[in-house]
């Protein structure tokens, strides 16, 4: 008995372990389609002094089948899916990125993550759902 109680939760680690999503590169994600872009004047430079924000969403079957709204200052931007990438332009200031997801199978969750956008600044954003099951927004550049 105690070796079926061990081997379970070994199997259960396991299972958990394999539940997190595979982080992508900007040169192998696809990116977000016009149709899920909410907010097309992002995504053009309009001006030489303009930060270059980069979101990636991992891929991965955890969360496939969900997309996932971005904001900056509660505008709606677009909403990207597993194994895609959006390239916005933001004029140097202070932001606010919200990550929502919901609807369907998924449930209700919002990350958000504060920055200063320096003038020519360059960010990027994972979008990624670890085996804790706790969405995240997190900056790596």
């Amino acid at each position: 008995m105690k070796k079926l109680l061990i081997a379970g939760v070994f199997g259960f680690g396991l299972v958990l372990s394999g539940c997190s999503t595979i982080p992508v590169t900007a040169d192998v994600a696809k990116p977000v389609p016009d149709n899920r872009i909410h907010a097309q004047s992002y995504f053009n430079k309009q001006s030489p002094d303009q930060a270059r924000v980069t979101f990636l969403r991992d891929k991965g079957f955890t969360g496939s089948g969900c997309s996932h709204d971005i904001y900056a200052n509660n505008e709606k931007i677009f909403s990207i899916r597993s194994n895609e990438k959006a390239v916005i332009f933001l004029k140097p200031d202070y932001y606010i990125f919200r990550l929502e997801t919901g609807g369907g199978m998924c449930p209700n969750i919002a990350t958000s993550q504060e920055t200063e956008l320096k003038p020519n600044a360059e960010a990027e954003y994972r979008i990624l759902l670890p085996s804790d099951m706790n969405l995240r927004l997190t900056r790596i550049k």
